[in-house]
């Protein structure tokens, strides 16, 4: 399990700017817990941009220096806790790019043995590394192929073929696209792993356990953001579970869809419908 953090703003800003020093010091507090890498990918004028790293963000220069410089007008942040079974190394550092793309995911998809039934065979081959964040990704993407382009339609077909075909605790990723940003928010809250959340400490009443794979948004007029939870986070709007975010670059509007299926046939087959439609600094309407 991991921590994510999604940016989308009017100019280019850096991520202490977006969420203060202090916001910023007790969110980089988490990888404490949160310790198996880090990563960030921004955009800029030459398209997106990744770094990342296997050490612990607290203990890295480059993340601090990163995390402080205006880098673009929409990013992202991950902090990993990698689920065991899946190494500790580069390549299964996220974020996870694939051409103009840039992706972060929590959570954990089992059992292992079966996650190359997840893609193709054909797009199993395009694997960096070897974790269900970088084949949830590339399942999202061969779905944009079969869907010509709709990306909510693509979302929804993925959630609903890992979640239908394997034990999942929680889908909650930042999608980044040159136009958008896309924030699923989709958990399971009967596999929170509240055991291992007791054991390091990150979590002990049952509030705080409950509310482990929740995520949140700020919008002001000049920057959405949304992060998970686990730091103080006063003034944001907790999302919705089992639905899809979409902030457009452009004018930082945003819209929300359903992840659930009609009860009237497969949710691979239908369109998500709307939920909410809000422009930036109307958070308050989500409570």
């Amino acid at each position: 399990m991991c921590r994510l953090l999604g940016y989308c703003s009017r100019a280019s800003a850096s991520v202490a700017g977006l969420l203060t020093e202090e916001g910023l010091g007790a969110f980089t507090a988490l990888s404490a817990y949160h310790c198996d890498g880090w990563g960030m990918a921004w955009y800029d004028g030459d398209g997106p941009q990744v770094r990342k790293s296997p050490r612990r963000a607290a203990e890295e220069p480059e993340y601090a220096r990163l995390a402080g410089r205006a880098l673009g007008d929409l990013g992202l942040v991950h902090l990993r806790w990698a689920t065991p079974g899946l190494g500790i190394g580069y390549p299964n550092s996220h974020p996870f790019r694939f051409g103009q793309y840039t992706f972060a995911h929590n959570g954990a998809v089992h059992p292992q043995d079966r996650l190359g039934e997840m893609l193709p065979a054909d797009w199993e081959r395009r694997l960096a590394g070897g974790t269900d964040s970088e084949r949830y990704l590339l399942h999202v993407m061969w779905r944009l192929e079969v869907r010509r382009g709709d990306m909510i339609a693509a979302i929804v077909d993925t959630v609903a073929s890992i979640a239908d075909r394997y034990a999942v605790n929680s889908l909650n990723a930042v999608l980044l696209s040159p136009a958008k940003m896309y924030v699923v928010s989709w958990h399971d809250p009967a596999r929170i792993p509240a055991d291992e959340l007791r054991r390091r400490g990150l979590a002990s009443t049952p509030e705080e356990i409950a509310g482990y794979f929740h995520l949140a948004c700020l919008a002001t007029p000049d920057a959405v953001v949304v992060a998970s939870s686990g730091w103080p986070q006063p003034g944001w709007a907790m999302l919705p579970n089992n639905t899809v975010l979409v902030v457009d670059r452009l004018t930082l509007a945003t819209s929300a869809f359903s992840l659930e299926p009609a009860p009237s046939a497969p949710a691979a087959r239908l369109p998500a419908p709307v939920l909410l439609l809000i422009s930036a600094g109307a958070a308050q309407g989500w409570r």
